[in-house]
This record gives structure tokens, sequence and C-alpha cells, in this order.
């Protein structure tokens, strides 16, 4: 098999533990580790509806998969409406927690990001913080959402706002975060976040930061979602109200109150959680700068799975 074949089939793989099927160009936008090749270039590797490469790939609709998997173009179609519906719900509750001092940026990532939604999912938001201050953004931004009940409580989770992970703007290169050599979720992950709030437009030095990337998904750039059609804009009241309250707290006395929103909401957080920072494989990370609470991090069993995927794939169709 070719290296452009085989990065397809690497590809194909990965998405099809999610029951995606990708379209032609976001097939070359999201191709692993492919050769260096144009879009092009790329166009006659693609096969038409039913041809494949040795019976490994087949089109329908538009949407390229692994043969015998037609059914995932429907399961595409109800994510992402799934998600679509979500992403409104994440605005809505973008809106109440926006105007938080020292917020900068709001992202929608994991499931609904990523437009993989199932009708129980919640909604993870992904938020950006001014340096020295990320402990004071996390607990103003729980405690709001707290009481316009959208946050997750308990076994509450759906279309619930999932805060489970908080960086701040000298930390936004997350390669250090990665589980694994090779971790592909992580990567796909971080290329398929969403902005529902970023008046500074963030998102571009996000992804400046994290070009590390290119070496796995040196297309992703094609896909741009650094425009959304519900993102917010920042009103002149929410800034105003920032302005005061950043001035009032960005010397001595806000690391202070840094510090003791740093301590109150570490007593409060579940031994689980803190056993589990101790551990190497990046899940719960407690950090100067990162704030990341995926107690069931499933990045390794899918890295596992997508492996076997991709072998099963070259196996049957070599």
């Amino acid at each position: 098999m070719s290296p452009i074949n085989e990065s397809i089939r690497k590809t194909l793989a990965y998405f099809d533990l999610f029951g995606y099927p990708l379209t032609k160009e976001e097939l070359f936008a999201y191709l692993w580790q492919p050769p260096r090749i144009s879009y092009e270039e790329f166009i006659p590797s693609v096969p038409l509806q039913g041809e494949g490469w040795g019976g490994v790939c087949n089109e329908k609709f538009g949407h390229y998969f692994f043969s015998g998997r037609e059914g995932i173009i429907e399961n595409r179609r109800q994510r992402l409406l799934i998600s679509e519906l979500k992403l409104k719900i994440a605005v809505r509750a973008a809106k109440k927690i926006c105007a938080v001092p020292f917020l900068r940026a709001i992202f929608v990532c994991n499931s609904v990001g990523a437009g993989l939604a199932r009708s129980e999912s919640d909604i993870d938001f992904f938020i950006i913080a001014a340096p020295g201050r990320i402990w004071l953004v996390r607990f103003f931004s729980n405690l709001i959402l707290k009481f316009w009940r959208l946050r997750t409580y308990g076994k509450k989770r759906k279309d619930k706002i999932c805060l489970s992970f908080f960086v701040d703007e000298k930390h936004l290169n997350l390669q250090s975060l990665c589980a694994l050599k090779d971790d592909i979720h992580f990567m796909y992950w971080l290329h398929q976040m969403i902005p529902v709030y970023d008046p500074k437009n963030i998102y571009h030095s996000f992804l400046d930061a994290n070009r590390w990337t290119d070496e796995y998904l040196p297309n992703v750039k094609r896909i741009s979602r650094s425009v959304y059609l519900g993102q917010l804009k920042e009103g002149k009241i929410g800034n105003a109200w920032r302005r005061i309250w950043e001035a009032m707290w960005g010397g001595g006395y806000g690391n202070i109150l840094e510090n003791q929103a740093k301590q109150f909401q570490l007593t409060r957080l579940k031994m689980t959680l803190k056993d589990t920072a101790t551990r190497s494989d990046r899940s719960v990370v407690i950090e100067d700068g990162v704030l990341k609470f995926h107690e069931n991090d499933s990045r390794k069993e899918i890295f596992d799975k997508w492996k076997l995927r991709a072998q099963y794939s070259e196996n049957i169709y070599d």
C-alpha cells in the first residue's frame, strides 16, 4: 500500500471508532502523518464510489468509510444535529460567565466540539484565563453556572456544562499533556475545539502554540473552526464590569484572593482526583497555569483500539 493510502487507512480507522465518515475535504485535512502532498495531488488517490483500493474504502453521498460501514453516514448526521443543538446551549451558558474577571476565552471541546455528541452527552468547556488568575476564573465560573443550574452535578450531565479544563495564556502549548507517544486522540481533540467566546482571538495563538502537531496533522489547518456563527460578542456592560474588577484584583490583593480560591477549591476536590494527579498518564493535571480534571481519561484505550482497527483493516484488505 502506498504511503498516501496508508495514511488514509489510518485516518479512517480513527474516525471509524466513533462512527464518523469523512468528506473528501475532511479526509485530506485530517490525514494522519501523510507524505508531503497537495490537495490537487491527493484527489486522484481517493477512490470513486464502490472502487476502493483493495476494498478497504468506500464512498457514498460524498462520505468515505471502511467497506461495509455505510450505516455510519446516518450516525454522523444524527450526531451533528445533536451537537448543533448542544452548541446553542453552550452559547447561552457562555453568556453567563463571559464577564468573569480574568476569563479570556471559552472553547467547546470533546464530543460536542467534534460533532460526536449523543443525546445524553454533557457539554465540555475549555477555558483560557489570564496568567496567575486561573483559580479565580474556575471559582466564579463554577459558582455562576451552578446558580443557573447549568453545571454538571452527580449524575445530572445531559445538556449541562462540564468545566474540566482550564489553562492560562502562558500555557497554551499542550504538548506536555500528551498521555503517550503519538497521542492521536489528544491531537485530534486539540484541533476540534469551537471558540464560542474569544474577543481577543486567542484561538489563533492557541493553534500557533501547538504547531508541534504539524508533524502528525500537517493539513489540519484547512479546517477552520475560528468563526462560529453563534460566537459571542463582547458587550459594553460586561467589558466594563470585568475591567473594574480586574483593576481591583490585578495586583497583590488579587494574588491573595487567587491563593485563597486555590486553597478553597483544593480542599473540596475529591481525593480520587488528587491521587490521579500524581500519576504519569496526564489525565488529571493540577499545575501552575493548567487545571485538567479528566479522571476517566480514555486516550490510551482509544489509541489501542485505533491500532487494532488499523491493523485489522490492513490484514483484511492488504
